[in-house]
């Protein structure tokens, strides 16, 4: 294998575990290595180039949890990842706050899974080496700003069909097509991240009041403007309707930059406004708003949704995300609803709602009436 290949470090002190790994995960494009424990683990590092490191939580004399914070000092270059076989809130906390992990994994995880979340650490890995490259684009953002727009899609409940939330989705239209992400990487670079994002809400909120009665308007809100002043204030376009607005907090960006996050959302909550996490599943910052602020919604990222009915790690995660929601009176979204064995899947992992294309596309205006669940639209 070339000397330059990256290496994982996998450490678990069941040696069947680490020699199921190794078979399972040969011929990746990483180099295996593998460690019965944190001492052994931790005395690797001081003479190999590792850039990840999946740990078991479970271990004596040292957790995983405890371990990958020793890393974390010693070593944060490298990614961290946890494989076990709990899901027990404290110790995700712990691992997300303490340890910093990219993604928390849970056995049994199929080779797959395990080898795809490898390679997007070994990803994340590259991109702390040499930066994150700057994308080109032919746009300015005053261009998109007059070619903004917002279309409507359903949340259904999963229960019986009815609707219960539009999340409310920025489109942008012109003489050329201009992504939603790219916009939002050239206001960040231009510093008008927040001028972008208050002219959505002004967008969303000359809309709210036509909503179906008795239905709330998801609303995306990238991380950096839980920063954002106005946003606390009677003058901001959505504070009128604020009873009937959730916010939605999405991975866009890092909530490491938002040190007071509990006090700002619960000066949001004092206006009237319920939070969301978007994207549960998908990676670090849902774990760690998920642990801080204990939302009033969990949606799920549609790549945990999407082929959930044939792949048991994914039911199994998802099952025990939304049980810990149930006991904390937390509503989950199943995002990305594409197929009818995923739809019943979703529910049958106890998703209290449901969206996604089966269901009903994205529309101009907000829709009316429920959903018939037994065969989508």
């Amino acid at each position: 294998m070339n000397p330059n290949t990256p290496s994982a470090l996998f450490v678990d002190d069941e040696i069947n575990i680490l020699e199921g790994i190794a078979v399972a995960l040969r011929g990746r494009n990483f180099r295996i290595l593998t460690a019965g424990g944190p001492t052994e683990a931790l005395a690797l590092l001081e003479r190999e180039p590792v850039a990840v490191v999946v740990s078991d939580e479970r271990m004596p004399v040292m957790c995983g949890t405890e371990f990958l914070t020793q890393v974390r000092r010693d070593h944060p270059g490298i990614v961290r990842m946890v494989l076990s076989g709990t899901m027990d809130p404290h110790t995700i906390s712990r691992a997300v706050n303490e340890a910093g992990v990219f993604r928390y994994l849970l056995k049994p995880c199929t080779p797959g899974d395990l080898g795809l979340a490898v390679e997007q650490a070994l990803e994340a890995h590259a991109v702390r080496e040499v930066g994150e490259p700057q994308k080109l684009i032919g746009f300015s953002v005053d261009d998109a700003l007059s070619a903004m727009h917002m279309v409507m899609q359903p949340i259904y409940a999963s229960g019986g069909g009815e609707l219960f939330a539009h999340e409310a989705l920025l489109r942008l239209t012109g003489g050329q097509q201009i992504h939603v992400g790219d916009l939002l990487d050239a206001a960040i670079r231009e510093g008008r991240l927040w001028e972008v994002e208050r002219t959505i809400r002004a967008n969303i909120a000359a809309r709210v009041s036509s909503r179906p009665e008795g239905t709330c308007v998801f609303v995306n809100l990238h991380p950096r403007s839980l920063l954002d002043p106005q946003l606390y204030t009677q003058e901001d376009p959505l504070a009128p309707y604020a009873d009937a607005i959730v916010l939605e907090i999405t991975e866009r960006g890092s909530l490491e930059e938002v040190k007071d996050l509990r006090m700002r959302v619960d000066a949001l909550r004092a206006i009237g406004y319920r939070v969301a996490i978007d994207d549960m599943g998908s990676g670090y910052s849902g774990l760690t708003a998920f642990t801080t602020i204990l939302p009033d919604f969990v949606k799920f990222d549609r790549e945990l949704i999407r082929a959930m009915h044939s792949t048991p790690s994914k039911r199994k995660l998802v099952s025990s995300i939304a049980a810990v929601c149930h006991e904390l009176r937390i509503k989950t979204v199943a995002e990305g609803v594409e197929d009818q064995a995923d739809l019943l899947a979703a529910r049958t992992m106890g998703c209290t709602h449901l969206q996604g294309y089966l269901l009903a596309r994205p529309a101009a205006n907000f829709l009316q009436g429920s959903c018939n669940l037994g065969t989508g639209h």
